[in-house]
């Protein structure tokens, strides 16, 4: 299939922005790029996905999200405590399609692939199948992890990981390429971060990736170092929250090779001299983070936009799928969104992060692929019934909200 004729950014470190560009998709990945007539003229056989002159970016990556607590919208939730009675109350239905509503919101914001951070304290056996089971239907790429939380009991945390354990090996038995099993760990006191981590890298070995969170209080001079403890060498792992990381933790996180992820447009302002950041939407809706239109960016700030949104959050990804995403260069996986984005000036490298700060992330996505499948064509959702989504999201919000009192 050749996608295009549009203005295609490729994404990664040095993107190239063709007018009138394509995409040639080969099975489930990028076979070549280049000029729409080019492409079109080597391959007069192929068919054609139409992208009337839009914007064809890579898919979007949200690298920390809690896709079971969209049907909390209305509670007004403040705090991890009342997160806590939420996420207590949840059962197997609220689930299953709570994560729908959510990944489906994410295609329409050009979201293919997000790493999730599930807590069901009530029902945790089988909560990562019905993710699972969410993500296949929408047809995204989704990294999936049950959080042991370092105040919970040992019983309580083993069976967190026995859940991760579980879905891991059930995708290796089945091969699954668009659903990963990481290993989740919730860090609520600093003092038991190291704690917290070593429990998650057992249960990972050199088969998964850790995803950990931050749930402290912490002041940025704070003092938090590792003990030799630590393993000279440790899965791959993603730290989400370093907005709320005191400066040693952030610090020792980079020296090892992890992974960042910040939430909100604002909390990346105080780490843009401090680290490589990607984003995260935790509790709020599935779709990259909108800066404020009336502050005129300084070209660094373009541009640390761009990497928050395209560079980081991409290279974290293809450690824990093992291909290229976040580019639409040849051999990456065919993930890509189609943006109703007409641009006023000129659109090229040059000015790309400008507009991406200024315009493109707010235009409508009409489209999207993910490892070659069409999901979204002209607005509308291929791969899932949106409607009956959405009544069966609403049928179990009122359950839940009436259980939780």
């Amino acid at each position: 299939m050749i996608v295009g004729p549009g203005y295609l950014v490729t994404g990664g470190e040095d993107p190239l922005v063709i007018a009138d560009g394509a995409v040639r998709v080969v099975g489930a990945h990028v076979g070549q790029i280049g000029p729409m007539a080019d492409l079109a003229a080597a391959h007069p056989d192929e068919p054609v996905w139409s992208a009337r002159g839009r914007v064809i970016l890579p898919g979007l990556i949200n690298t920390h999200a809690h896709l079971a607590r969209l049907l909390a919208r209305g509670l007004d939730l403040r705090g991890e405590a009342q997160w806590a009675r939420y996420e207590a109350a949840l059962c197997a239905d609220d689930i299953y399609w709570s994560a729908q509503a959510a990944l489906v919101e994410g295609v329409r914001h050009g979201v293919t692939t997000v790493f999730d951070f599930h807590r069901s304290p009530g029902c945790v056996e089988n909560s990562l199948l019905e993710l699972r089971q969410a993500a296949a239907r929408v047809g995204v790429r989704a990294g999936l992890s049950y959080g042991a939380a370092d105040h919970e009991s040992g019983q309580q945390r083993r069976a967190a990981f026995e859940e991760c354990a579980g879905l891991a090996a059930e995708l290796r038995r089945e091969r699954s390429g668009r659903v990963m099993a990481l290993a989740g760990a919730c860090v609520t006191r600093l003092e038991r971060a190291e704690t917290a981590l070593l429990e998650a890298y057992e249960v990972a070995g050199n088969a998964l990736a850790v995803h950990a969170v931050l749930d402290v209080d912490a002041t940025p001079g704070e003092r938090w170092s590792p003990a030799a403890r630590w393993p000279a060498r440790e899965p791959a792992t993603l730290w989400a929250h370093i907005e709320r990381a005191p400066r040693s933790l952030l610090g020792a996180a980079q020296d090892r090779g992890h992974a960042l992820s910040a939430v909100g447009a604002a909390s990346v302002a105080a780490l843009l001299r401090e680290a490589d950041v990607s984003w995260g939407s935790d509790n709020s809706v599935n779709a990259p983070p909108v800066v404020d239109p009336r502050h005129v960016p300084t070209p660094a700030e373009a541009r640390a936009h761009y990497q928050r949104l395209f560079v980081n959050g991409a290279q974290w990804a293809e450690r824990t799928f093992g291909a290229a995403l976040g580019t639409l260069w040849p051999g990456a996986h065919a993930d890509l969104v189609m943006v109703d984005y007409l641009p006023a000036t000129a659109l090229d490298r040059d000015t790309l992060a400008a507009h991406l700060w200024s315009g493109l992330m707010r235009a409508r996505v009409s489209g999207a692929m993910v490892a070659g499948e069409v999901l979204m064509d002209e607005g509308k959702v291929l791969t899932a019934d949106e409607h009956e989504i959405a009544a069966k999201s609403r049928e179990c919000a009122t359950r839940l909200w009436k259980r939780m009192g």
